[in-house]
């Protein structure tokens, strides 16, 4: 009887298991690397949950940020591969693995530039951030990298659905709270309000 109990258990638990599915994608794990070749401020950010991603890609300069920096969004593969193509060419491929991300972005000259990173502490204030806003009747995405030092690393504003930025960031963003910026960007002097990205959920 103990036997048939126990091996009952051990079928109930592998059933969970498989279910579950069993890596480092349970629960969301948010990752920042840096990238060789790009301009100093440039850096990547990654947002693994559940075998879905979002990744992020920006720099403070603004030749770079026209050729590479995109969001990216998709599946993951269980060995926490994965691959992104942005509408206009820009390519992302990596893998992460525990606390470690590494990987390269083919740009739309066809350049390839590796980048590799780890992961950061959950509830911010390092992190990748994301507003939605207005400029000068347009509707914009905002993003922004906040590195492990709380420095201000890098951040775009993005007209949505096309590949067209505005420039420039104005000042370095305004902390609210540990999952919270003001930006203020354009020559309007737009501000945005930019929240944390701890979930794949809802991200553009």
């Amino acid at each position: 009887m103990t036997k048939s109990i126990s091996f009952f258990v051990l079928i109930v638990l592998s059933i969970l298991l498989t279910a579950c599915g069993g890596s480092a994608t349970e629960g969301a794990v948010s990752y920042i690397g840096t990238i060789d070749g790009a301009p100093e401020s440039a850096r990547i950010g990654v947002v693994a949950e559940n075998g879905k991603f979002v990744i992020y890609i920006c720099s403070l300069d603004d030749a770079f940020n026209l050729a590479t920096s995109r969001w990216f969004s998709g599946d993951l593969d269980g060995d926490g591969t994965f691959v992104g193509t942005s509408p206009d060419g820009v390519k992302v491929n990596g893998s992460v693995n525990g606390s470690s991300l590494i990987g390269f972005i083919t740009t739309l000259q066809g350049e390839r530039l590796t980048f590799r990173g780890s992961a950061i502490p959950a509830g911010g204030p390092a992190g990748i951030y994301q507003g939605i806003g207005e400029y000068d009747g347009q509707q914009v995405i905002v993003g922004a990298v906040i590195d492990e030092d709380n420095l201000f690393a890098a951040a775009t504003v993005q007209v949505s659905n096309t590949v067209e930025f505005i420039t420039p960031v104005v000042t370095p963003p305004f902390r609210v709270n540990n999952t919270e910026l003001i930006l203020t960007f354009g020559d309007l002097g737009q501000k945005v309000d930019l929240l944390l990205v701890s979930t794949v959920e809802g991200v553009e």
